[in-house]
């Protein structure tokens, strides 16, 4: 059943391939099959890498593309960089955790309890670039960016990729030249 949904749903996609823009030589920038592609030429951090892909094909979805799995498939390759940069240090408020403990026929009680610690401040750098798989010509592309603090749940590698992904794709297929920024 599965299958036949695929396939169906491949088949509207190839049909609005051939959509053209009026007044235009070309075809229609419109959602269809794609595959995602990471790229990075070091390959030093393959588990972000994952996350990052895996939210972009999260975005492409909720924008009307199906994402086909493994490399070179779809009408599309979204080809996804991801850099990330350490600028400096912030004061960031850690909460430590309190609880309760009983040993040797007393209870404690810790109370929670907030710290002011440095943490390092990361730009990270999300560029999406769609590109016809045929031709390898890229048609759309955009790009978000975030500060947020290391070790911190708005700092967490799936929550930056997320909101970064949710950022790029939702301007599709409106052309910007700047990084969105993202807070």
């Amino acid at each position: 059943m599965m299958r036949i949904v695929m396939i169906g749903m491949a088949l509207v996609a190839a049909t609005m391939a051939q959509a053209q823009v009026p007044g235009g030589d070309g075809p229609a920038l419109s959602p269809g099959t794609a595959s995602v592609e990471v790229v990075d030429d070091q390959h030093q951090h393959p588990a972000l890498d994952q996350v990052f892909a895996d939210a972009v094909g999260s975005a492409l979805t909720d924008a009307n593309f199906l994402i086909l799995p493994g490399e070179g498939h779809g009408r599309y390759i979204a080809r996804v960089t991801v850099t990330q940069r350490a600028r400096g240090a912030v004061a960031a408020d850690t909460r430590l955790g309190g609880g309760a403990n009983y040993s040797g026929g007393r209870l404690g009680v810790a109370l929670p309890a907030t710290k002011t610690q440095l943490s390092g401040l990361v730009v990270t750098r999300l560029t999406v670039e769609l590109a016809l798989r045929d031709t390898g010509q890229t048609v759309w592309s955009g790009s978000a960016s975030t500060a947020q603090v290391q070790d911190t749940a708005a700092g967490a590698p799936a929550t930056v990729a997320g909101k970064l992904a949710a950022a790029v794709i939702r301007r599709f297929p409106e052309k910007t030249t700047e990084p969105i920024a993202v807070p």
